[in-house]
């Protein structure tokens, strides 16, 4: 990380200044604007804009030619995003003593989850940022997974001064290639996997990859503890990359002999373990657990064995954790003794895993019910109903966020000519039949949305809940008829 600091170059300028903006219209006098240039939208035509509302200083990538009106104060950034976010934390700075971050495709919610579970059982106080929001200030409405550098940096100041002295927190690629955090130091840094996803913002596999190796090069210090999953499809790749820094060593778990799991055995519905972490054998139980968040709650002991927790002290725990907010969440069952998961499956790996793991959770059949986001990576799509027709004993498309594109289309773009899947556009009404067709023994993964508590249609966010409507048709759970 370079020692330059935009600060000593604002002090130099003896710039009087009350905060940092990069958004015009919120921007307060006496602040200082950042233009970043965006995917979309360019921050230098709001430039006029914050200098009429009064800004200290203007910041502007070095390669900028625009001319500003005389007595502005201009800064030139050679990488603004980096810039941004290392002011925002030195301005907003946080005593936070534990700082564990989480990358990878899928498994980060879990495993940060599991991390938090497993502080607050062992008498730790602890905060989580991702996916699911921010756990201390009850902030998850439509939350990005890594917040804009200014938000964050003030959660993390709020967060410290309420004394909590454990972050986790979840490193999305967008996060990482937009240097969203750059400034901050984590004491361990945990890669799930890597498999398809996001390509619609990185364009290919490798740029996606190289965004998440990021977490790996910019936000550790020399103490830093590094854990992989080698159990992940792109480990020859990660491994290339990592290895060009020789002080960066991570550990690979479940390669090495330390970290690994060894069995785990099934009776009814309860799952047994044989793990091995920090060298120590360990024993756990799970109930109605697929394997993979199995695998994700030994993740979490062993990275938290890396900075001195007692693995054994942990694994008690196991058997009394609850399920993760949509991640492969128990529902319940029917009348007739079906069971029904909701997941956050919305990748083709992730889809194809969830599957998997359910068809071990039970004997009869696995029914699948999902559908594809609208204006994100199309090319997974016809990848994700191959998976579910080749995988599911029985498949349903379905609406899933799809924001301004038109629904048909993506349903259409999901099944193409697969003749073993059928369509339900309306996917409370999906759900309703899907869980209506259950026997005894079957069970129903319902995919896609997870945790999300709204729906996305043309701009707009409608209340929608996967586990509050499959409860409400597994209270009622009365044979249904539809004509399609």
């Amino acid at each position: 990380m370079p020692n330059h600091s935009l600060l000593e170059e604002i002090k130099s300028k003896k710039i009087k200044f009350n905060g940092v903006s990069s958004d015009s219209r919120s921007i307060k006098k006496g602040n200082i604007f950042f233009a970043i240039p965006g995917n979309e939208i360019d921050g230098s035509r709001f430039i006029n804009q914050a200098i009429k509302k009064g800004a200290a200083a203007i910041v502007v990538p070095s390669y900028s030619k625009k001319r500003f009106p005389k007595n502005t104060t201009v800064i030139k950034a050679k990488d603004i995003r980096k810039s941004l976010s290392l002011l925002a934390f030195e301005i907003n700075k946080n005593n936070i003593e534990t700082k564990i971050a989480i990358t990878g495709t899928n498994g980060k919610t879990s495993v940060a989850y599991f991390l938090s579970y497993l502080l607050r059982i062992s008498g730790k106080s602890v905060a989580t940022i991702g996916t699911l929001g921010n756990s201390v200030l009850k902030r998850n409405k439509y939350n990005l997974t890594s917040p804009e550098p200014i938000d964050l940096s003030k959660q993390l100041k709020k967060i410290g001064q309420k004394k909590i002295k454990y972050l986790v927190m979840e490193a999305s690629s967008h996060g990482l290639h937009q240097s969203r955090f750059y400034g901050m130091n984590f004491d361990v840094c945990a890669l799930t996997n890597i498999s398809h996803d996001h390509l619609d913002y990185h364009k290919t596999i490798n740029n996606y990859i190289k965004s998440k190796m990021i977490l790996f090069k910019d936000y550790i210090h020399k103490d830093s503890k590094l854990i992989i999953n080698s159990k992940t499809k792109y480990i020859k790749k990660i491994r290339s990359i990592l290895k060009k820094n020789k002080s960066v060593k991570p550990l690979y778990f479940q390669a090495n002999r330390s970290y690994k799991i060894i069995k785990i055995l099934k009776k009814n519905d309860i799952q047994h373990v044989k793990a091995i972490v920090g060298s120590k054998r360990i024993l756990l139980k799970f109930k109605n657990f697929p394997n993979f968040q199995i695998e994700n709650f030994i993740f979490a002991i062993s990275i938290l064995n890396l900075i001195g927790f007692d693995p054994r002290k942990l694994s008690k725990s196991s058997l009394n954790c609850p399920s993760v907010l949509g991640r492969m969440e128990y529902v319940g069952r029917t009348k007739t003794g079906g069971k029904v998961y909701v997941d956050f499956a919305h990748t083709p790996d992730a889809l194809k895993n969830s599957i998997v793991e359910s068809k071990k959770l039970e004997t009869s059949n696995v029914h699948v019910l999902f559908g594809c986001g609208g204006n994100r990576d199309r090319k997974k799509r016809p990848l994700m109903g191959k998976i579910a027709s080749k995988y599911a004993d029985k498949a349903i498309v379905t609406d899933d966020n799809p924001r301004y594109e038109n629904p048909a289309r993506i349903r259409e773009e999901v099944i193409g000519n697969l003749k073993n899947i059928s369509e339900i556009g309306n996917r409370k009404l999906a759900i309703k039949k899907a869980i209506s067709e259950l026997k005894r023994g079957d069970l129903l993964l319902i995919a896609g949305k997870g945790h999300e508590k709204f729906q996305s249609i043309m701009g707009k966010n409608f209340p929608f809940d996967d586990v509050k409507i499959a409860e409400k048709y597994l209270q009622k759970n009365e044979k249904i008829h539809y004509n399609y």
